[in-house]
């Protein structure tokens, strides 16, 4: 390996910080931490004053970047120095094993953005689970191993929850009782993004755009429950895999033995909205299924979402049904667990090597110290 000996001045304090992560220093947290900070190699090249083939070769382990560049990389990326140590476990998730709704869409920075958020908060999970056990997991059926068809397998996963009729109820919390982690990513909110999946090592993880309407984000959770049930080996974009998912998610939770007969026979969009409130699904899902089923026709189909567009659904849909939770909590609540039972958050924080507002964000806990407001006297 190569040692970068290049050192303008720095604070003598941030300086002995970085010696000593130096001396421990991981390539693959440097990268991760770029991804974090959505930067390109050539953007975080040009904010430390280097060279993009200098950062390709610290992040491959090529050559090791003395502490002043180490200092200047942290102070570039918004983390402590000591986040570019290693020794505590780390997730690398490929865009091959994650289930992305289209590889299109998105730009390639913005993609390794939310999967690397994605992979620090299974570091927080990991972190937590040393003092709080989590729900194991137990879909009720084994991940990726052939269940029929997607709607055959959505019937037998409501039969193992024991909802084979009706509304499923809770979707987010359904999954998270059952060992699933459910998170919602501020990132994945840009519309190229989208709700992702993933098998990771021990416990799958389920991502969903923070700005998601109640309905959406239930169809969301079971298009991507559809995905780990049916599809062991990710295939990012593919048109079949997400026809599968799409069919599952479309049983799971409007389940065609329980809806047919349901279904207003004549283009009557009240009614209709009333049965998507009962089911927790967006109107318009609710008539393309119809139409699948052969309740209704195509042009019966059209006059419907035509109605919906004048009613200005297709953006912002009322919900008027019991569903409007739907947020996830698991991870939330282990963490004031954990708080009480030994690793309070700044604990956990510097086992995890970042900043403690960075660790509250993640698992979506607020400030709850007092403050202190001075009123200026007349």
């Amino acid at each position: 390996m190569v040692r970068d000996d290049s050192r303008p001045e720095e604070s003598g304090a941030v300086i002995t910080r970085a010696f000593t992560a130096v001396r421990t220093f991981a390539p693959a947290r440097l990268s991760m931490a770029r991804r974090l900070a959505g930067m390109r190699p050539t953007d975080l090249a040009a904010a430390v004053a280097s060279s993009s083939a200098a950062v390709s070769q610290y992040e491959q382990g090529q050559m090791i970047p003395d502490d002043t560049i180490l200092a200047r990389f942290a102070h570039a990326l918004n983390v402590p120095i000591e986040f570019f140590a290693g020794g505590r476990p780390q997730l690398r998730l490929d865009t091959s094993t994650v289930h992305f709704r289209s590889m299109q869409a998105a730009d390639t920075v913005h993609r390794q953005q939310v999967l690397a958020q994605v992979e620090l908060l299974w570091e927080v999970a990991t972190a937590i689970e040393q003092v709080i056990e989590f729900p194991d997991v137990d879909l009720g059926l084994p991940l990726g191993v052939p269940h029929g068809g997607p709607a055959e397998a959505a019937r037998t996963i409501r039969k193992a929850w024991g909802t084979s009729a009706g509304p499923i109820a809770h979707v987010v919390r359904q999954l998270e009782v059952r060992g699933i982690l459910v998170v919602a990513l501020e990132a994945a909110a840009n519309v190229t993004i989208g709700a992702f999946s993933s098998a990771a090592p021990g416990r799958p993880i389920i991502a969903l755009p923070t700005m998601m309407s109640p309905l959406a984000r239930r169809v969301a959770v079971a298009h991507e429950l559809g995905h780990l049930l049916l599809h062991p080996d990710a295939a990012p974009g593919s048109p079949s895999h997400e026809a599968a998912a799409d069919a599952f998610a479309a049983e799971f939770l409007m389940p065609a033995a329980d809806i047919s007969d349901r279904l207003p026979r004549r283009n009557d969009v009240g009614t209709l909205k009333d049965l998507s409130d009962c089911y927790g699904v967006p109107t318009a899902m609710l008539a393309h299924r119809g139409q699948l089923l052969g309740v209704y026709s195509e042009t019966d189909l059209q006059t419907i979402l035509a109605d919906i567009v004048g009613l200005g659904w297709t953006i912002n849909e009322p919900v008027n049904s019991t569903f409007v939770g739907e947020q996830p909590e698991l991870l939330q609540s282990a963490a004031h667990m954990a708080c009480e039972h030994g690793m309070p958050l700044r604990l956990l924080a510097s086992k995890l090597n970042i900043e403690l507002a960075a660790l509250r964000q993640l698992v979506g806990h607020t400030d709850l110290r007092p403050r202190l407001r001075l009123i200026a006297s007349r």
